[in-house]
Parts: C-alpha cells; sequence; structure tokens
C-alpha cells in the first residue's frame, strides 16, 4: 500500500494491512495520530495497521587511514564470502587486508566497494541526515 493513496496516513508513515491490530502494532487512533497497540489481545474491529518509514542508513568510503582507525581490529570480509578476514596495515588513502595466504591492498573507495564489515555493515563512514 502506499501512503499516496490512503488519506490520513501521517507523513513518515505507510499502510500495512487493514486487519486486527496486535501487540506491538500501530494503528490511527480517532483523531489521526499513531498509536501503538500495548496490549496481549488484538482488537475486536478491523483497523488500519501502519508502520514508521525507516530509511536505509547511507555510507561512504573512509577518506583515509585516519578516519578508518576508530574502526580498527573490526573483522572485515569479501561481499558475498563467508570467512572473516582483518586489517593488518593502513597507509595514507590504503588498507592491507589478510585474505587466507595472500595480502591485499585496497584503495578507501575499492574497499568500500569490496568489503564490509562482519556484522554487514559497509566498510565507511555513517552519513546521518
Amino acid at each position: 500500500m502506499s501512503n499516496n493513496q490512503i488519506p490520513g496516513v501521517p507523513e513518515g508513515w505507510e499502510a500495512v494491512s487493514f486487519d486486527y491490530v496486535s501487540d506491538g502494532e500501530h494503528w490511527l487512533d480517532k483523531d489521526g495520530d499513531p498509536i501503538q497497540h500495548t496490549s496481549s489481545v488484538r482488537t475486536q474491529c478491523k483497523r488500519l495497521i501502519i508502520r514508521k518509514i525507516v530509511k536505509p542508513a547511507k555510507y561512504r568510503p573512509f577518506k583515509d587511514a585516519g578516519e578508518y582507525m576508530p574502526y580498527w581490529g573490526k573483522p572485515v570480509r569479501l561481499k558475498g564470502d563467508a570467512g572473516f578476514d582483518s586489517v593488518t596495515s593502513t597507509s595514507g588513502h590504503a588498507v592491507y587486508v589478510n585474505s587466507g595466504p595472500a595480502r591485499a591492498q585496497y584503495t578507501m573507495t575499492e574497499a568500500f566497494e569490496e568489503l564490509t564489515f562482519a556484522d554487514g555493515t559497509p566498510f565507511g563512514v555513517r552519513i546521518d541526515e
């Protein structure tokens, strides 16, 4: 469902379904404001269930080795690879990674495109808007 099609859904929210509301779900009160259902009992009548729109975080490459330093020691991996590697050193705008028996070198932009941290976050700096 799209907000454009459902009148009354507040900015920053989207319609999910029209159903009985369960614990933790949000719906619109009589004034059109979001309210969270906090009872373990489902509502007795169907309501428009809505959820807050969460924009995905944006990232950019580290600009240099100094900007990367707070992340030193966090395991990294090649995108799509299950194994973990470690950053062995940095130099200006380069990152050196142990990759099995080889030692790979990346620019910060290449590392951003090729690597993620072990937890899945991009190898870069989060941009808060």
